[in-house]
């Protein structure tokens, strides 16, 4: 049987994910600008519903979340 996650430990994970899609980052050497602020990624993933990040987890880890 897999782990359980904590509502505040998807919501940190989903805010890392954000971030590295959509935060800045160094491609090959190149800096990407951010997209959005750090603070408007940690908005985000604050409000984004249960089910979406245990989806957003289970894309990456499969079905190692309990519910």
């Amino acid at each position: 049987m897999g782990r359980v996650m904590s509502d505040r430990a998807l919501r940190d994970y989903a805010y890392k994910v954000l971030k590295s899609e959509y935060g800045e980052r160094v491609e090959n050497g190149i800096v990407i600008p951010a997209k959005f602020t750090d603070e408007q990624l940690a908005e985000f993933a604050s409000h984004m519903p249960q089910w979406q990040l245990e989806e957003m987890y289970r894309m990456i880890y499969g079905s190692e979340l309990v519910e």
